[in-house]
């Protein structure tokens, strides 16, 4: 009897271990240490932080949100809060914070030690929920996940936006988060570096470099506010697990005038043009262009027409093949200025 209750314990510990297991401990913020009465809390919802420390410690620092049905008939209630009304996705708590202010560099990030470091060169599924507050005014598409091998923590005057690490998921540029009624399925993947133990969620971009929507409703203060709920991590295959770095793209000239042209390390699908909007002004499909050979890689190049498109900033989202997989696409982000 006891060799079996071993053996099974074993079985249990490697099946945890394994594939499929979600990394986020405490991912829809459903155990707390206290009932949240008032905002700024999201320590409550243990292991979770707020990676600022200006104030000595994450615990003083703290802005973001932990809302919860216990703390009905409060800022912090489910489904009515300060923020506005929203009922939590699954269970009884979600989180909240600001990814942006249109005139301030304000940005507010919620982190969590993982339950086990990931492991170098395995693919890694990434999904989460959001919804965007009522009171909001503004709507973007800048969020993702940053994952770092030892806690990110930041001690600038209260909270501006974290630039200087570059997030391993981001939601794609043309997908604004503007749903202020359902739950939105933000989702994909990457492959880690090895060791990584800590994931930071939010905007990691200045105002500036943000792509919002004004909406017609909502506060008088330009913000984008969002609802977060039910975060996993989950070690699966993503068609690439043998790639240990994202494809290569460049795009020349930039500024550009008539034309650009980009070069992927891998084959180029689809080409998108996307305004500061979130409008898609162009889009250009593709087969296989140029394949030429540079010793063992294989380098694809496009030329697209910009000349009748007006003059700003535009990101340029390029959909390519990842090492050859049929049933996984890689999308990479640039940004251009057209002159």
């Amino acid at each position: 009897m006891k060799r079996f209750v071993f053996v099974f314990i074993i079985n249990v510990i490697l099946n945890l271990n394994g594939r499929g297991q979600n990394l986020v401990p405490n991912g829809g913020f459903e155990q707390y240490s206290r009932c949240p009465f008032g905002t700024s809390v999201i320590y409550y919802a243990t292991p979770w932080f707020q990676p600022n420390t200006w104030q000595g410690n994450t615990t003083n620092s703290s802005s973001s949100d932990l809302f919860d049905t216990c703390g009905s008939f409060t800022d912090a209630g489910i489904p009515l809060n300060v923020y506005g009304f929203q009922p939590a996705r699954t269970g009884h708590g979600y989180a909240g914070i600001f990814l942006y202010f249109d005139t301030l560099d304000y940005s507010e990030y919620i982190e969590v030690p993982l339950i086990s470091p990931l492991i170098a060169n395995k693919g890694y599924c990434i999904q989460f929920y959001v919804s965007l507050a009522d009171s909001s005014k503004e709507a973007i598409s800048n969020i993702g996940t940053y994952f770092s091998v030892d806690s990110l923590l930041d001690n600038r005057y209260y909270c501006p936006a974290i630039t200087y690490v570059t997030p391993q998921f981001e939601n794609p540029l043309s997908n604004i988060l503007n749903d202020k009624t359902n739950w939105m399925l933000v989702s994909g993947n990457f492959i880690a570096n090895g060791g990584e133990r800590y994931m930071t969620l939010g905007n990691f971009h200045l105002p500036a470099n943000t792509n919002a929507q004004t909406l017609s409703n909502g506060s008088t203060h330009s913000f984008a506010y969002y609802y977060i709920d039910d975060i996993s991590v989950t070690q699966c295959n993503v068609g690439i697990e043998e790639l240990t770095t994202s494809p290569e793209i460049l795009i020349s000239p930039n500024p550009a005038t008539s034309s650009i042209t980009i070069t992927s390390s891998t084959n180029i699908k689809e080409i998108k043009l996307i305004n500061l909007l979130g409008e898609e002004v162009l889009i250009t499909n593709y087969q296989l262009t140029l394949r030429q050979a540079q010793g063992n890689r294989i380098t694809n190049a496009v030329s697209v027409d910009v000349s009748d498109i007006a003059k700003g900033i535009y990101f340029v989202e390029v959909t390519v093949d990842s090492a050859g997989s049929p049933t996984y696409k890689n999308v990479i982000n640039k940004k251009i200025v057209i002159q």
